[in-house]
């Protein structure tokens, strides 16, 4: 009885924690949040703390040219920074087909098309240093178009299912380093998790040339640059 009253208390502080990342993270983000049809219930694919992180980060760095895996409400809020900064392009990867359509018809909504390019790319088999990775197929002419100009790269798909011992997400870097302009960044979601922390340590010991920075969200996040 005591372990259940335990671990009730648990999910309950965590509940609220959780509620107030996304409070505090809608007050920040108030400016780009009047228009977006924003889920109810919560449902964010970032805390609100890790967006307003983002936007902050992408305000300061001004990338040019984004690549985020996984789409949603940051879709939203980086096309609004770059029509903000009056230039720029992001191009997200979704797995969801119909998750993908969703996001592309609340980026019309907004009047994003110019700046916002939401790509299916369903989940197939890849190998890499010998261990198989379910990860995006993505047209070669898109990464083709990508050339060496990203700026920021956005790490939050696809799902690390609870059967995955492996970093679902691991192949992100080792795929698209070549695309990574000099100048370039990364956000990785969801970084207290451990296979985050697992992946995050695999991308700095075989692709030297990164630092890391991890900052205490709800859900954490940790910002590599180039060193």
């Amino acid at each position: 009885m005591i372990d259940n009253r335990s671990q009730t208390l648990r999910d309950k502080t965590e509940r609220l924690q959780r509620d107030v990342a996304d409070i505090h993270g809608l007050v920040r983000l108030q400016p780009f949040c009047q228009q977006i049809p924003l889920p109810m219930g919560g449902g964010w694919a970032l805390t609100g703390d890790s967006a307003a992180l983002l936007v902050h980060e992408a305000l300061l760095r001004r990338p040019r040219t984004i690549v985020e895996l996984g789409s949603g409400v940051s879709t939203l809020l980086l096309g609004q920074v770059l029509q903000k900064l009056g230039s720029g392009k992001i191009v997200s990867f979704d797995h969801d087909l119909q998750w993908a359509e969703r996001t592309r018809r609340q980026v019309s909504f907004l009047g994003l098309d110019e700046f916002v390019t939401v790509i299916d790319a369903p989940l197939g088999q890849c190998s890499l240093e010998g261990q198989m990775y379910e990860w995006y197929v993505i047209p070669p002419a898109a990464l083709a178009a990508l050339g060496g100009a990203v700026d920021l790269l956005v790490v939050d798909g696809p799902p690390q299912s609870p059967q995955q011992s492996r970093p679902a997400r691991y192949p992100a870097l080792p795929m698209l380093a070549s695309c990574l302009s000099s100048q370039a960044w990364i956000f990785v979601d969801d970084a207290k998790r451990q296979t985050e922390r697992e992946m995050v340590k695999l991308w700095t010991r075989q692709l030297p040339g990164w630092q890391t920075h991890d900052v205490d969200t709800v859900d954490g996040v940790c910002l590599m640059t180039r060193q």
